[in-house]
């Protein structure tokens, strides 16, 4: 499995890398941006991402608005595959949920993310 964690925090990077390494292979992006240029560029080397683990509160484009983006990529560049998304942030407000659940992302985890929490969600993913 390969796994993508898009936050603008370095330490919650870091803390989700290392509960995802020893489940796959895992990349890191600091903001959207960065985070669809990895997918695109995963996507051209035929190696697409299982999982993308986004935040919702980044500068630049938001959590919400990286979902979009990778919905895009999808039906664009990989012609309607679904990439599984979940959204791991510090956000327990139900707009925040609701906006997420809109997107129809596969999670949603409160942080911090526990071991438990990260093996619940892989088991439950397509």
């Amino acid at each position: 499995m390969r796994y993508l964690v898009i936050d603008d925090e370095p330490i919650a990077r870091r803390q989700l890398r290392l509960l995802l390494e020893s489940h796959g292979r895992v990349d890191e992006a600091p903001d959207a941006i960065a985070g669809l240029q990895r997918i695109r560029d995963a996507i051209a080397d035929n190696d697409p991402f299982d999982l993308v683990c986004s935040d919702l509160s980044m500068p630049g484009p938001s959590g919400i608005d990286a979902i979009k983006m990778v919905k895009d990529v999808d039906q664009k560049l990989r012609h309607g595959e679904h990439t599984n998304v979940v959204v791991v942030t510090a956000s327990d407000d139900q707009k925040d949920m609701r906006a997420a659940l809109q997107q129809h992302v596969d999670g949603y985890l409160l942080k911090p993310v526990t071991p438990g929490q990260i093996v619940e969600t892989l088991g439950s993913l397509d």
